[in-house]
């Protein structure tokens, strides 16, 4: 009797320790499976953060381009503004030189014609004298009077020649003809050599000529 009161409380044990292991073993299954779902989950956490940080360095990349070509745009537009301010403070300085040289001949020029002008006053002056002086009236101007009227005309070809360059701006090598000076001369025509002697106008850097010998401009 009491070793089958033994037995069956052997097998309730074994019943209640088999109980507690299915209770421990289902506690177990939910628990990995919890664990399982948390894996998933952190997994999938994972790959959206990945995700998140590939399209984060694609924005900064595509970001960092645009900033680079913008950077390269602006430097190239202030480069051609610096090329273009230095080319129009090149012309800028070209035109103070040539306007300078402009006004130095300009002056040069000015002071010529007072020089003349002066000359001229000195010498009509004496003509005048010489005129005012009873002389015969078939007397004909001597070689001397000839060349002092002489170089009266071509001082003032002279002087029409400077005026004419300083009113139309034009350069050392230019060369006048006799109608651009007629506008310059006293009476509108070119004054005649009293000896007969033909002019040569010349270049602006030459003098006038008298085919005279000794009808020469000091």
């Amino acid at each position: 009797m009491s070793a089958m009161n033994a037995k069956r409380w052997i097998l309730w044990v074994c019943l209640a320790l088999l109980f507690v292991s299915q209770v421990l073993l289902f506690r177990a299954n939910q628990r990995a499976t919890a664990a399982q779902a948390d894996a998933r989950e952190a997994r999938e956490q994972s790959n959206q953060l990945q995700i998140q940080i590939d399209e984060l360095k694609a924005s900064s990349v595509a970001t960092l381009s645009l900033d680079n070509a913008r950077l390269r745009s602006e430097n190239q537009a202030l480069a051609q503004k610096m090329a273009k301010a230095n080319n129009d403070l090149t012309l800028l300085i070209a035109a103070k030189r040539k306007s300078d040289t402009q006004l130095q001949t300009a002056r040069q020029a000015l002071q010529l014609q007072q020089s003349h002008l002066q000359q001229l006053t000195v010498e009509n002056q004496q003509v005048q004298a010489a005129a005012a002086t009873p002389a015969p009236a078939t007397a004909e101007p001597s070689a001397e009077e000839q060349k002092s009227l002489c170089l009266q005309n071509l001082r003032a070809i002279d002087a029409a020649k400077q005026m004419w360059a300083l009113e139309y701006k034009k350069e050392a090598k230019d060369t006048p003809t006799e109608k651009e000076l007629l506008p310059y001369l006293k009476g509108g025509a070119l004054p005649l050599c009293p000896a007969g002697g033909a002019y040569l106008i010349g270049t602006m850097d030459e003098p006038p000529i008298c085919s005279v010998p000794g009808h020469v401009m000091p």
